[in-house]
């Protein structure tokens, strides 16, 4: 019975060292300065600094902190919050996202529009 269960162990315990979340990479920053966030399956607080976004990761759940301008979707299944810019704009290219924005300063309203499918956008209230 003991040399059935050791192996039945060894995989249960190889299986779940394939589900641990992979290490979040910084980003790279293209030659206009524009922030790219590329790995995939993380929650993590990114802070917009006036710099504009550009997330290509898939299962994310982000974070976006300040006054996001300019912020690009691409991904896939995603979970977003941001604050957007008065006059700021957020484009979604990917499927299936879900983002939650509030305008952080008086003025403009953000532009969001979805050029993917079945993404939503979620205005919440500025506290």
């Amino acid at each position: 019975m003991r040399l059935r269960v050791i192996p039945i162990v060894v995989s249960c315990l190889a299986a779940f060292a394939g589900c641990t979340r992979p290490p979040i990479q910084p980003p790279t920053t293209d030659a206009r300065g524009t922030l790219h966030y590329t790995t995939s399956n993380v929650s993590q607080t990114v802070a917009c600094d006036g710099r504009p976004i550009v997330l290509r990761g898939s299962r994310t759940n982000m974070d976006l902190r300040g006054a996001c301008w300019w912020v690009v979707l691409a991904g896939s299944h995603n979970d977003v919050r941001v604050d957007m810019a008065a006059g700021g704009q957020f484009i979604i290219t990917g499927s299936r996202n879900d983002v939650v924005w509030r305008q952080s300063e008086a003025g403009t309203p953000p532009k969001m529009l979805d050029h993917g499918s079945g993404n939503t956008f979620h205005w919440m209230r500025a506290d």
